[in-house]
């Protein structure tokens, strides 16, 4: 009896802004990266024959980092996906970095629908990236609370030095720039980060809005782990730190 795994492509900008594609190729967004990778990862121990495509261009990047993932070949920026997408550059797979960004119609009512749902918890305070992506997101937070918002450098995300910018898929087979900011370097600041909370404010609640990697620096050191072993964070989720 023939075996048939019937898989739909990842999610796409046109996905996002409720485009009909029909048989137009499309692109995938980071969430569609990042959905293929992981289906990838969960299909290793399947035997698999044969693998058919659409002719489409979705449909045959998905198929491509799925077999990819499969055999274990790692994707060199699966550190950095950002799903669902939650501003214009996050949908249009542009490297953000240490851009300001702007938050995207998901991302304003992701952070709604999380300042309706802590509307009635105590918080102290509440400290953003100073960038503007994660500030406005912290402001929508902080405003049933009637808290300033504070903004620190401390909690930037990654600077992707000159990849900054550039459209993610055209950076997967390139060699890594030297400027790009280390792990060592984004551990040590997610340690000052840390000590910089535990010095301003003991024993209070403190909500902090940060990005992808920087806060999976901050668990890394909190946790004493390395941070691959960390598990991405989705948007607008919370983790408690006891300080």
């Amino acid at each position: 009896m023939t075996r048939l795994l019937l898989v739909r492509h990842g999610e796409t900008v046109d996905n996002v802004n409720k485009i009909m594609q029909g048989q137009t190729h499309g692109r995938l967004t980071l969430n569609g990266i990042e959905q293929a990778h992981e289906l990838g990862r969960q299909l290793r121990g399947e035997h698999i024959d044969v693998f058919l495509s659409s002719d489409l261009a979705r449909a045959v990047e998905t198929l491509e980092i799925i077999k990819k993932e499969k055999d274990q070949q790692p994707h060199p920026l699966q550190t950095h996906p950002q799903t669902p997408p939650v501003t214009v550059d996050n949908a249009r797979q542009i490297m953000q970095g240490q851009s300001q960004g702007e938050l995207n119609e998901n991302g304003i009512r992701q952070a709604q629908e999380f300042s309706e749902a802590w509307k009635d918890r105590h918080l102290d305070a509440v400290i953003a990236s100073d960038l503007k992506r994660s500030v406005d997101t912290a402001r929508i937070i902080a405003e049933p609370h009637r808290l300033e918002v504070m903004t620190t450098s401390l909690l930037r995300e990654r600077d992707w030095g000159s990849f900054t910018g550039r459209y993610i898929p055209d950076l997967q087979n390139e060699v890594w720039p030297d400027d790009i900011e280390t792990l060592d370097a984004m551990k040590a600041r997610a340690r000052r980060f840390l000590d910089f909370v535990r010095d301003n404010y003991p024993g209070k609640t403190v909500l902090a809005v940060g990005h992808g990697i920087i806060n999976k620096a901050i668990q890394s050191v909190y946790l004493g782990k390395p941070m691959n072993e960390i598990q991405k964070m989705a948007n607008c989720e919370v983790r408690v730190l006891e300080l």
